[in-house]
């Protein structure tokens, strides 16, 4: 192995400190992301659980395609 200065080794071990540092926050960044989103599909549920006759509304004024 090569031998290397002081200087990079401090050089080395702040830029291992560093990415460790950045791949935690992107950890933090997609769980916060994915939390949200399901808490987003959860309120949507939620939703459309509570107004059924709006979905049957909905559906109602599709308009009817002929067989043809």
């Amino acid at each position: 192995m090569k031998r290397r200065s002081a200087r990079q080794l401090v050089r080395l071990l702040a830029d291992i400190r560093h990415a460790t540092h950045c791949s935690t926050l992107r950890a933090a960044a997609t769980n916060r992301a994915i939390a949200l989103a399901s808490a987003e599909s959860e309120a949507d549920a939620a939703d459309s659980d509570d107004s059924p006759e709006s979905a049957r509304d909905a559906h109602q004024d599709k308009p009817v395609r002929s067989g043809s």
